[in-house]
């Protein structure tokens, strides 16, 4: 194993080059802790010097999250090209038979067109003909299904997939190989894999058959020992699909990421040689461990990179004694003319594969015969781009130096809402009462830009007649995964948290596209789980108990995570949770986009970004304010950072009162920046009562966009502060505000209100009672008062009591009592029996119940049936998303609150 050993100086990743239709000009390099990265011809020099005496060298070499990465400019056979050419140069040097190819996982899986369309089969038929020697398996091997791993892809495959950790639940045996031992030039070396931790939430886990994933540097070091016990090989690999999350100081990285600190300080020391993969990043770093010195090294993304890492083994002892790793560029594309002009130039692609080994010739062939057959589909020409419709992806690159699938992840951009709408729109087709699309931005794999193809993130040109055109082939690119349209309940509690579980450890760290109709606030000020102020759908706030119907991919849609030690999809467990009705209806994902693009060019002539932000951050706001006070709220992460993007440069602003009509109060210029605005210059209006204020923010870009915001207020001289456990935001916050401000309630001594708890008979009539007829009065002494002999004078809520009982003048008795003559109130009111009071005290004239009932659990037959389809038509309930009204469950302080709040906008309407 080793020993002691030097390694490569560590400087900048290499530049990125941006698309000539962004808006800003490309970043420089950042200056980082990732490896210096050296061309071929660099490598084949240094790769050409043989081993000193009484040494061997071999070479290990490694890639990552190739992605099938073939392409029209063949980047496959430039990426072989550059395997070939250091092979052949170390080879020849240091022996026959001294490279050993290797890969850190996600060979397949979210691949590129060319490949994707054709199942990956030309990507295995080429890395057979590169004799790549084995594959850690990644995340993205399992798109298909296990049995389509092990079975159609292992027999096309002249190599294994390898996976430590991924184990039967009840033997802990590998359900793939854990390792392979080769003999490379008389050196015995062991390749260990090993898939994230999270695997399950990073493909499909219903493929995955209920098998289990644990730990993989665990795993890992269980291989490494037995090898090391059994002393089988010379040196071990670790090849380890996960790594660091960024590519900075390695202090910094490890201390950044746990699953990272535990691949580098963890990993058992009998292991030489660590690769990683799955975070597509960039980096050649020298670790120590104990007395072991050993490189960890990732590659980036879809062939860009090679590392190579080069062994010097002592001749009698076999021992590591010194190592030298680097990180080798592709082969760079054959380009004719000048920047931003230049094109591919296949004569020059031709000359150079001819000068080439026979291997790379005969990858050739394969790439071109499958470019070929992709050809005939990709150019088709499937809609109309008005603008580029993007992620924040020029954002990543001025963070890391390299371009992502999906941006930064963490905030919000064109190109996740649009997927969402696009979503929604086509489940919608399906099941029309759909309330929003959703897609997670790491599914987001290329850019859809005006001039330019993604092409992993080299930008290249389209060619002229494409420039605004969508193409089959983009969105091939753009959704590769094979994921299926599905949609399913939740309830608005776990929408909640799920808009809170973008935030993780107190830091946002992802975030969702949505379709249109959501928007929500934020304040990141409060803590985990807690960041959320408001949710609304079509402007109509999201109540916590109320079932709404989600539309999305089968990704994010599992739940077979659930019960089991693995992780949800993205770590979003809030669509699990409380999730009823769930449906795949076995559309593709790529077949829906397609025909998105298609409908909104034939109805509106080209698709185009909507620059209106979903998300934004209010902070400081006060719920309450006495007419003609200062508002105080701000208004900050105003802008996206997607392609053509503008300023926001104004917010309007305006009450709007639970009764009556808005009230404008006033506008505000965006400063420069266009990323944050204070309101407090603004003063509340005379408009008194229970509302919200409604802010529009206007932007400069090419469509003028708007973004509605939203935030509750209540206006008044003598407005009381919100119960402790009614905050804006939380469910029925609304409702009972209105109830507190009306003074139908002024909660508990403690300052709370308890919406969950329920609520008595005789607090049920007390309600109605001071928000129906508050002047309401009763003389204990009159013979005539109503009196029930279980509410004495004197009793809590006798007068209300008294006034439901009183049919004075003719008037409906809001409640009787029971056959023995007692009201009992002390007793829970079921929902059937508070609409009935409520229909009773309201007297609603004229409504006559329909012969057949809105709810099946409400016969037409019973007592309540008349009130309960009345509190329906007036649409103060809706019973619950199973259809049912469940007449007999008791009803909570928050519902009833909901029914007379929702009552009281109909009845002033």
């Amino acid at each position: 194993m080793l020993a002691g050993v030097l390694t490569a100086g560590l400087v900048a990743a290499p530049a990125v080059a941006l698309p000539a239709s962004a808006t800003t000009e490309p970043p420089a390099p950042a200056s980082t802790g990732a490896g210096a990265t050296v061309s071929t011809d660099e490598a084949v020099k240094t790769a050409a010097e043989p081993a000193a005496e009484g040494t061997e060298k071999i070479s290990i070499l490694s890639f990552n999250d190739f992605h099938g990465a073939l392409s029209e400019e063949y980047g496959g056979t430039l990426f072989s090209h550059t395997v070939e050419g250091y092979r052949t140069a170390f080879e020849a040097a240091n022996g026959e038979g001294s490279t050993l190819l290797t890969t850190a996982g996600d060979l397949i899986g979210a691949s590129a067109s060319v490949s994707n369309v054709q199942q990956d089969e030309p990507t295995l038929e080429i890395m057979n003909q590169l004799g790549l020697a084995v594959a850690a398996a990644g995340n993205h091997e399992f798109d298909k299904g296990l049995d389509d791993l092990t079975g159609r892809v292992m027999d096309i495959a002249d190599f294994d997939f390898l996976a430590a950790n991924f184990v039967d639940p009840e033997t802990q045996e590998p359900i793939l190989t854990d390792h392979e031992i080769f003999e490379v030039d008389g050196v015995d070396v062991a390749v260990i894999g090993a898939v994230p931790n999270n695997l399950y939430a990073t493909t499909t886990g219903s493929g995955l058959q209920g098998n289990e994933v644990i730990d993989l540097v665990d795993a890992v070091n269980g291989v490494a020992q037995e090898i090391e016990a059994a002393g089988t090989a010379d040196v071990i690999v670790a090849s380890y699909h996960d790594g660091a999350s960024g590519n900075g100081d390695l202090a910094n990285e490890v201390e950044n990421s746990a699953v990272f600190d535990s691949i580098v300080n963890g990993t058992d020391e009998s292991v030489d040689v660590i690769f990683n993969g799955h975070t597509h990043q960039t980096y050649n770093y020298e670790t120590t461990a104990g007395e072991t010195e050993r490189p960890v090294v990732q590659t980036g993304q879809s062939g860009n990179l090679l590392g190579a890492v080069e062994l010097t083994i002592d001749t009698e002892t076999k021992e590591v004694v010194d190592y030298d790793s680097e990180l080798i560029e592709r082969t760079p594309t054959p380009m004719t003319g000048e920047e931003p002009n230049d094109a591919f130039d296949p004569a020059a692609m031709d000359a150079l594969v001819a000068d080439s080994t026979e291997t790379v010739q005969a990858i050739y062939e394969t790439e071109k015969a499958a470019v070929a057959e992709f050809d005939e589909l990709k150019d088709t020409v499937i809609g109309e781009m008005d603008s580029s419709i993007t992620t924040d992806y020029q954002t990543r690159i001025e963070e890391s130096g390299s371009w992502r699938a999906g941006g930064t992840r963490r905030q919000e951009t064109t190109l996740g809402n649009w997927a969402a709408n696009a979503l929604k729109d086509r489940i919608s087709l399906s099941n029309s009462e759909v309330d929003l699309g959703v897609t997670n931005s790491g599914g987001l794999r290329a850019e859809l830009l005006f001039d330019k193809l993604t092409g992993g993130g080299e930008f290249p040109n389209k060619a002229a007649d494409m420039v605004g055109k969508v193409s089959l082939g983009e969105i091939l690119d753009f959704a590769p995964f094979g994921n299926t349209l599905t949609y399913f309940d939740i309830p608005g509690s776990s929408l909640k948290q799920v808009l809170e579980e973008n935030w993780q450890d107190g830091k946002k760290a992802l975030h969702l596209g949505w379709s249109e109709e959501l928007t929500w606030t934020y304040d990141e000020s409060r803590p985990q789980d807690d960041k959320v102020t408001g949710i609304w759908i079509a402007g109509e706030p999201v109540v916590m108990d109320e079932m709404y119907t989600i539309g999305t991919l089968s990704f994010l849609a599992d739940d077979s995570w659930v019960g089991t030690e693995n992780s949800a999809p993205d770590g979003y467990e809030g669509f699990a949770i409380g999730q009823e009705n769930k449906v795949d209806l076995g559309i593709m994902d790529n077949q829906a986009f397609q025909e998105y693009v298609q409908a909104q060019t034939a109805a509106a002539g080209d698709i185009r970004p909507d620059f209106a932000k979903k998300a934004v951050e209010v902070k400081d706001a006060t719920s309450t304010a006495t007419p003609g006070a200062n508002l105080s709220l701000t208004l900050e992460n105003l802008e996206m950072d997607s392609d053509g993007a503008g300023d926001a440069t104004s917010v309007s602003v305006a009450f709007q009162p639970a009764e009556g009509e808005a009230v404008e109060v006033g506008t505000v210029e965006v400063a420069a920046d266009g990323e944050s605005a204070d309101l407090s210059t603004l003063q509340a209006p005379e408009t008194t009562g229970v509302g919200e204020l409604v802010m529009t923010v206007t932007y400069d870009d090419a469509y003028e966009s708007t973004t509605e915001v939203r935030s509750a207020l209540t206006i008044g001289t003598d407005v009381v502060e919100d119960f402790s456990d009614n905050q804006p935001g939380s469910v029925y916050y609304a409702p009972v505000r209105w109830m507190q401000a009306a003074g139908v309630t002024t909660g508990y001594t403690d300052g709370t209100y308890r919406k969950a708890a329920e609520i008595t008979r005789g607090e049920s009539v007390a309600f109605l009672q001071r928000y129906l007829a508050p002047d309401y009065t009763v003389d204990p002494d009159d013979e005539d008062a109503p009196v029930f002999p279980d509410v004495p004078a004197g009793a809590p809520h006798f007068t209300p009591i008294a006034w439901a009982a009183d049919n004075s003048d003719g008037a409906t008795a809001v409640s009787e009592g029971y056959a023995d003559g007692t009201f009992r109130p002390g007793q829970d009111v079921t929902r059937a029996e508070f609409v009935t009071f409520l229909y009773r005290a309201a007297g609603p004239e004229g409504f006559t119940a329909p012969e057949i009932s809105t709810f099946p659990d409400v016969p037409s037959t019973g007592s309540h049936y008349e009130a309960i389809s009345w509190a329906a038509a007036e649409g103060l309930v809706n019973g619950y998303h199973d259809g049912e009204y469940r007449p007999y469950d008791p009803i909570s302080r928050g519902e009833v609150a909901k029914v007379m709040y929702q009552h009281d906008l109909v009845s002033t309407d």
